[in-house]
């Protein structure tokens, strides 16, 4: 269980280092983009986004997945995999490419027929580098993988910073895509001693398949859901305001979405060796739950009570109306670990037909309060965005109760304590906010300080599961010392 624990750990810090410097770049580079560009920028390449993770979603096809799951993986599976990805991905371009003209059409937009074609020869690196991210991560090497994201994002944010510069508008968020794709497909490739064979075996890809075509499905469902809003709101609302949802999106997305995959990634091989043991994976899952809630929720809850001030002082005015989006898309992005985390259980245990099943009601759902919400405006459509995201909670925990007793009763008593905390901490903020008579940067950062003082004094005080296992864990560190 020790080796275990030090294995895990070593993957989150790996994934969690990769996330700060990644995102972290990514952050200040979009921060530059967004003072040089429209919403309008923005808006067209969510629009152009919605074809192009589809076609990830399809080229990746559960296999990638299906080999990080295996308990033993041959030359044979390796090499089926890549070369099957690689044919998807001519199949996807191909596709994109000759849909594009209908796809411009659908929005109304003439200037998404080239994006879309010159954006969708991404899927080809992308298709280059699914297999070498597999062998790295069944070997537990996130080191490798935070060198190859931070270096792509680094130099794909200079130069599409660059670009915008220059004039190149909507086309410097293209360069950006592009050329992180690429730096970080080419440092995979240079440190990995993985190397294609040509090879193709029918039965590896029956094998692999029969895991992954339910992740397939799911993940062609998961992206064309995600993906939804923006779809709706580009189709039936301008460019602007699709920008406008496209940017808070990103901004929610930053802590929440991307600490929780950082810590999925970095379990999954780990867990998956536990598949059968059920008694001590709740007890790990019920862990990490935990410790997920109690990081993410206050960062979310301070970042929607700090967004008004936050926007003002970083951005143009013209960002000013993103600011609603963003505070309610942060009540999607505290409660999405619960979400994401059931479903890596299901895949731990080789349910991929259950994350499918699961996936198909909680995407009905979401979808039809997402129709019923068109005549309310954006506002409307993000508010059902919200309701849906609790509604979905209900299948999504009922499997986990039944494959390895994790039931919801005893999920919300995990996450129920950082939640009130957050919201404590949030309202303190907002008061903050508003009371302290200083530069909006002075108080912006006090506010901040003050929300998470009261964080920490409230999880302590109620005994938070998460902060008594930090706070242990600190403590024997300090003690070895």
């Amino acid at each position: 269980m020790k080796a275990m624990n030090r294995k895990i750990g070593a993957g989150v810090l790996w994934n969690l280092a990769s996330l700060f410097l990644t995102r972290g770049a990514s952050t200040i580079f979009m921060l530059f983009l967004a003072r040089m560009l429209a919403p309008e920028a923005f808006g067209l390449v969510a629009m152009a986004a919605v074809v192009f993770e589809l076609a990830n979603a399809f080229i990746n096809s559960g296999l990638g997945a299906a080999l990080i799951r295996s308990k033993e993986v041959s030359d044979a599976d390796l090499n089926t995999v890549f070369y099957t990805n690689l044919g998807l991905s001519l199949a996807a371009y191909a596709a994109i490419f000759a849909g594009a003209p209908y796809i411009a059409a659908f929005y109304s937009q003439p200037e998404l027929t080239a994006l879309l074609q010159v954006m969708a020869l991404v899927v080809f690196i992308n298709a280059a580098k699914i297999v070498q991210s597999a062998v790295l991560s069944r070997e537990m090497d996130f080191k490798t993988q935070m060198k190859a994201n931070t270096l792509a994002a680094v130099v794909s944010g200079i130069l599409a910073v660059t670009a915008a510069y220059q004039g190149w508008g909507v086309w410097s968020l293209v360069v950006q895509m592009f050329s992180q794709a690429t730096v970080s497909a080419a440092i995979l490739w240079m440190t990995s001693n993985w190397r294609p064979a040509w090879q193709f075996s029918t039965e590896s890809f029956t094998r692999l398949f029969a895991f992954g075509r339910h992740l397939l499905a799911e993940g062609l469902l998961q992206v064309a859901f995600l993906n939804s809003y923006v779809l709706v709101i580009g189709r039936f609302f301008s460019a602007e305001l699709t920008g406008l949802y496209f940017f808070a999106q990103k901004l929610s997305n930053l802590i929440s979405k991307q600490l929780t995959e950082a810590v999925q990634q970095a379990t999954l091989p780990a867990l998956a060796t536990l598949q059968d043991d059920n008694a001590t994976l709740k007890y790990k899952y019920r862990q990490i739950m935990q410790l997920m809630m109690f990081l993410i929720a206050p960062i979310m809850m301070l970042l929607a009570a700090l967004a008004p001030l936050l926007i003002s002082l970083v951005f143009d005015e013209k960002w000013q109306g993103a600011v609603p989006y963003l505070q309610l898309l942060c009540v999607v992005g505290m409660i999405y670990p619960l979400h994401a985390l059931n479903m890596n259980l299901l895949n731990v245990k080789g349910r991929s037909d259950l994350v499918f099943k699961v996936g198909l009601v909680k995407k009905a759902v979401n979808l039809t309060m997402l129709f019923l919400a068109i005549p309310y405006g954006v506002l409307g459509i993000v508010v059902s965005q919200v309701i849906a995201t609790f509604l979905a909670l209900i299948p999504n925990t009922y499997f986990s109760a039944r494959l390895v007793g994790y039931s919801t009763g005893e999920q919300v008593k995990d996450v129920i304590k950082p939640i009130g905390a957050a919201m404590l901490a949030g309202a303190c903020a907002w008061w903050s906010a508003y009371a302290i008579p200083a530069h909006p940067m002075i108080v912006l950062m006090l506010s901040g300080v003050a929300g998470a003082g009261i964080y920490i004094l409230a999880s302590l005080i109620i005994r938070a599961e998460g902060a008594l296992m930090l706070l242990g864990k600190v403590s024997g560190r300090l003690q070895r010392a």
